[in-house]
């Protein structure tokens, strides 16, 4: 949940952290110029109440907070401008024209995803991967399937990837695993999904390296996690058409991971890419598996 939700819910605030929360949202990005005494000053409270706030909503103090309220301000300014990605199409459109507002929808996605990205939680997510022989995926749904591609595409590297349909099995795998040789990779829009919540407190407890792919902004599960990957956060939980975003965005960075931990040994695992690939190929062909068309042909 990003902090201007918080701040406009304010279910849990009492006055004085709703005075507080107003002017913080009157304010917007003007609040790169105030401080703490500023702030206090101007709605008549004291400044350990604000610092106090802050801390409640998991800072430690106003300007790590204000930190990270400007920075959601200007991720929630950028791209998105001509689509609403939760409608993404009308009733009354063509099939040509949702073709085309699809096609937006998805570089606006992408690019919005990629901003997202930064280099040191990305090297670190794939270092993960690189130190596990055991991959461990917690995800559900159709990102589940996702996954599923995810799995075949490192498996043709090396890299055994386990996907549960149980969470006991997910569960008590979490348990018992070789700490040195495994982690886990949970996958959540909400980063609040049970499932997740359980197994990821099992992995933090038991030390067991993990990351996530999550919303941007607060949540519970990447509070748990040793790093996170974003995805776009535009879409709402059940009010879009499709979850034509976060499909997309955990089906993009699932690529990512995958291509830098084939690019950190890439002519050892291209090599056994093609032999292995040719191999089974070869013996696909005797069964029937073959194409005329000279695009799909390997260069021999």
């Amino acid at each position: 949940m990003f902090l201007k939700d918080i701040l406009q819910d304010k279910a849990q605030f009492s006055q004085t952290e709703c005075l507080i929360a107003n002017y913080i949202l009157q304010r917007q990005e003007n609040i790169v110029k105030d401080s703490v005494r500023f702030i206090a000053k101007e709605i008549y409270v004291a400044p350990s109440t604000i610092v106090h706030f802050c801390q409640q909503l998991g800072f430690s103090g106003f300007n790590d907070f204000k930190k990270q309220y400007l920075e959601e301000l200007n991720y929630l300014s950028s791209h998105f401008q001509h689509i609403d990605p939760n409608y993404p199409f009308e009733r009354n459109d063509k099939n040509t024209v949702i073709a085309q507002k699809i096609e937006v929808l998805y570089e606006e996605t992408l690019k919005d995803c990629m901003s997202l990205i930064e280099h040191d939680s990305l090297q670190k997510c794939v270092n993960i991967l690189l130190q596990a022989q055991y991959i461990y995926i917690c995800s559900s749904g159709a990102q589940r399937s996702l996954s599923d591609t995810f799995k075949d595409k490192m498996l043709k590297i090396g890299k055994h990837v386990f996907i549960f349909t149980s969470e006991d099995d997910l569960y008590y795998t979490s348990c018992y695993c070789d700490i040195k040789n495994s982690c886990f990779l949970f996958v959540s829009y909400s980063g609040e999904t049970s499932r997740c919540i359980r197994i990821a407190q099992n992995v933090k407890a038991r030390h067991i390296p993990c990351f996530c792919i999550t919303s941007y902004g607060n949540n519970t599960l990447s509070h748990m996690v040793q790093d996170c990957l974003y995805v776009s956060t535009r879409e709402k939980m059940t009010k879009n058409l499709g979850s034509f975003s976060f499909n997309l965005c955990v089906m993009y960075l699932f690529d990512v991971l995958y291509a830098n931990v084939f690019n950190m040994h890439y002519e050892k695992n291209l090599e056994n890419k093609i032999k292995y690939s040719r191999i089974y190929e070869k013996r696909e062909q005797l069964s029937g598996r073959i194409s005329h068309n000279p695009i799909l042909k390997d260069d021999e």
